[in-house]
């Protein structure tokens, strides 16, 4: 109603000042009997009330609309005035323009996705090539192509996830996942590059199995970054990472910690930005910035929480909270 009578309150005044103006005309030229004056400026307001009452009944859902808390972008049915029939024939093309848009969009990503796709897979190929040639070779420069091939095919993984991220509700499957089986897969992946760092995982895990219910894929690669992290800035300061699983409450955490470089304190509230590399970035120029960033976004899809905390020079430690049930 407050934002009806704004809208016509221009057409109220000039009422008033209408009403106003006759009334003392007709008592500056003599008829100064009330009963009449009061009569034309009664007759002038009732036809006021009597149209503003109409307007409200016509266009009423309008401004109801307009002052709802309404979150999608459906339009009720606003009225049978000419003004609401193309307010509303104008919001249903609008409507249909700005969906035809998202669609297009849609499937521009898509393509994107698919492309970069094929082409990892087509770059996989020969990178397998490679690592068949030279895996029975002990010579140090074929122990540093390995090194590097194992870097590319790490970039690319990377590059595929951070591709997929934003047709994540399309690629995700929710299931019971056993922690400690994960762990060990990891373990299994990331074997070569556990020796060549000369940093080795120390897995605690407590007794009964510790399930969680999460996209084993997705989660996967998750703690698979935090770990190359963990392995990369320990290196040549400490020779192990230690994984522990733990209850608390009503959650199950998954702790990655490591005796590395640490994090220097004014990074450690923006790691999870995208393309943050910080002093340690700047240290280690292999550092992208996007690893921690996918950690962060896909624990959120995922509903499970990922905090980090670190004293520099010293340790870092991350934490995987998940919760028990679905």
């Amino acid at each position: 109603m407050k934002l009806f009578l704004k809208n016509h309150a221009v057409l109220i005044f000039l009422f008033l000042f209408q009403g106003g103006f006759v009334f003392f005309y007709y008592w500056f030229a003599g008829m100064q009997t009330f009963t009449h004056l009061f009569y034309i400026l009664g007759v002038q307001l009732l036809a006021l009330a009597l149209y503003l009452s109409y307007k409200w009944y016509e266009e009423h859902r309008v401004y109801q609309w307009i002052g709802s808390d309404q979150k999608d972008t459906e339009i009720p049915f606003l009225g049978t005035s000419e003004f609401c029939s193309e307010l509303y024939e104008k919001h249903m093309e609008l409507s249909r323009l700005h969906h035809r848009k998202i669609h297009d969009m849609e499937s521009k990503l898509e393509d994107r996705v698919t492309y970069m796709n094929q082409w990892v897979h087509q770059v996989k190929t020969p990178l397998s090539v490679i690592n068949l040639i030279i895996q029975e070779e002990d010579e140090p420069v074929f122990k540093q192509i390995k090194k590097e091939v194992q870097q590319i095919e790490y970039g690319l993984e990377t590059l595929l996830y951070s591709s997929r991220l934003d047709l994540f509700e399309r690629d995700f499957k929710i299931e019971a996942v056993s922690l400690d089986e994960l762990l060990n897969s990891l373990i299994q992946r990331y074997k070569r590059y556990f020796i060549q760092h000369r940093v080795y995982p120390n897995k605690q895990v407590p007794a009964e199995d510790a399930v969680i219910y999460s996209d084993r894929k997705w989660l996967r690669f998750s703690i698979g970054q935090v770990i190359t992290n963990a392995v990369k800035y320990s290196s040549g300061r400490s020779e192990r990472i230690d994984l522990t699983i733990f209850r608390k409450g009503e959650r199950i955490i998954l702790e990655i910690k490591d005796y590395g470089i640490g994090i220097p304190s004014q990074d450690v509230k923006r790691v999870f930005e995208p393309y943050y590399t910080g002093e340690n970035g700047r240290r280690f120029q292999e550092s992208t910035g996007i690893g921690l960033y996918l950690v962060k976004e896909i624990a959120e899809k995922l509903n499970h929480d990922v905090s980090i905390d670190s004293e520099e020079g010293k340790e870092t430690t991350v934490q995987f909270s998940f919760l028990t049930k679905m």
